[in-house]
């Protein structure tokens, strides 16, 4: 390995000390990480457990191109746990007469967080009720 040379000037050896911005950038950096231990430090002493909190939303409603109807929404989990396998169910109602039922099921909802699907349905939705939820969840 070759040894660093001094730098020689008019036949002197001139030592040079670090610059300010390097103590200025090694001092921010060093604040940056201790601020992130501290936070993850915080969260896994004192962070809470919650269940998955699921609640679904209606986006919007629109015919498709090749017959029926989609009905987009938003399902958001508000909890600190993720919901694996969550049905999301339709129910297109007249009345107390259910019409048509539809489906579908996610395979993760992750913890703080959302995510977007549709149901389709032959009727128009926006002619009868329409009772959208999420109707359960394992835990991963």
């Amino acid at each position: 390995m070759a040894e660093a040379k001094p730098d020689r000037r008019n036949g002197r050896t001139v030592s040079r000390g670090a610059h300010w911005i390097e103590w200025l950038t090694g001092g921010l950096c060093t604040a940056l990480v201790a601020a992130m231990i501290a936070w993850i430090a915080s969260n896994a002493v004192i962070g809470s457990d919650r269940a998955p909190d699921l609640a679904v939303r209606i986006i919007r409603q629109q015919a498709n191109p090749g017959g029926g109807y989609a009905v987009s929404f938003v399902i958001e989990n508000s909890g600190t746990r993720t919901a694996a396998a969550v049905p999301v169910t339709g129910d297109l109602k007249d009345g107390d007469r259910v019409i048509e039922t539809h489906e579908v099921t996610f395979d993760y909802v992750p913890a703080q967080s959302s995510t977007t699907g549709a149901l389709l349905f032959k009727t128009d939705p926006s002619a009868h009720m329409l009772d959208i939820r999420a109707s359960g969840y394992v835990d991963p």
